[in-house]
């Protein structure tokens, strides 16, 4: 899969998760009650995997970029030679 697929499916997931807490969370006066925990796993992981795959995707976008531009990438020891 591709990691802009994932980042999105991802946020997406997020977004109406986030969404359907907030209904369940106006409308059951016991929410989440004991569920509580796993409903702050299920956060933590979309979370996780949303900004991964958007760091991810953002790294192969910019390679990509520059590759299309012909541009070398730009590396540690590059950045340290132009201080220099």
């Amino acid at each position: 899969m591709d990691y802009e697929l994932i980042f999105y499916l991802s946020g997406g997931a997020l977004a109406v998760s986030a969404v359907v807490a907030t209904f369940l969370g106006l409308r059951v006066a016991n929410f989440p009650g004991k569920a509580a925990p796993l409903v702050a796993i299920w956060f933590v992981v979309l979370v996780g995997m949303s900004t991964t795959f958007a760091v991810l995707h953002s790294q192969h976008e910019e390679e990509h970029r520059e590759a299309e531009v012909g541009l070398p990438a730009a590396t540690e020891e590059s950045e340290v030679e132009e201080a220099e």
